[in-house]
């Protein structure tokens, strides 16, 4: 995931048309800077998608197909009756293999893997310049999401999730992956991103090489920063 992420924007960054040619970044800067604050806002939205899952697990969790063989319970089942106290004799798996046996809703798996296809089509459509590549980054687009299915049904054929904790996964996987592109990323619109702006940088530049120190100039927006300052100081 990450690694797609850094070589379309070391592959792909072009500086902004915005800037003066003193104040344009290098490439590869530029592209090193891209690509981490992308992949901050991937993580930040698989992270709390998985604790939220997580969390599920612990209170909701239910019985996974292969439980009975995993945990093999010391109590024998006589027609439909419900069994609520039992305790797992099975002493060739370990303890936390076990205790996992009884956390199938939701499929983390599936979530995580419809998580990551749609945050990196999505990060495609918008990211990548469509001229440069006209059937790749589509092909490409299918194989995420084909990679995503795949991924999601083999944890059913597996015996490692019931169809429905693979469906709530997927479902959850959907609504974080569109949360954290629409209002976490901004729909990758770089012009909503909060950037110090030119006539600072002119600024900061001009005092440097005036070699006037710390002193601003007056009415300059640093001197205006330091007055008002001043008077939050003083007040």
């Amino acid at each position: 995931m990450s690694t797609t992420i850094w070589l379309t924007e070391a592959l792909l960054y072009t500086p902004s048309i915005s800037m003066s040619k003193t104040d344009t970044e290098s490439r590869a800067r530029g592209s090193w800077r891209e690509a981490w604050y992308w992949s901050k806002k991937y993580g930040r939205g698989l992270i709390t998608m998985l604790v939220i899952i997580g969390t599920i697990k612990i209170f909701l969790g239910e019985l996974r197909p292969h439980f009975i063989s995993t945990c093999q319970p010391d109590v024998k089942c006589k027609g439909t009756e419900y069994v609520s106290s039992y305790t797992c004799t099975n002493s060739k798996e370990s303890l936390y293999f076990v205790r996992d046996a009884s956390k199938s809703f939701p499929s983390g798996h599936s979530a995580m893997s419809v998580f990551e296809a749609i945050f990196l089509i999505w990060y495609l459509e918008k990211r990548v310049p469509r001229l440069r590549t006209l059937f790749t980054i589509p092909l490409f687009q299918m194989v995420l999401m084909c990679w995503a299915v795949f991924c999601s049904l083999s944890r059913i054929t597996d015996n490692r999730h019931h169809w429905w904790d693979v469906l709530a996964g997927t479902i959850a996987g959907s609504i974080a992956a569109f949360m954290t592109c629409l209002f976490g990323c901004q729909n990758f619109d770089t012009s909503k991103r909060k950037r110090k702006t030119s006539l600072y940088t002119d600024h900061d530049h001009k005092l440097i090489n005036s070699g006037s120190g710390n002193a601003a100039t007056l009415g300059t927006p640093l001197h205006k920063e330091e007055i008002n300052l001043n008077n939050v100081i003083h007040a």
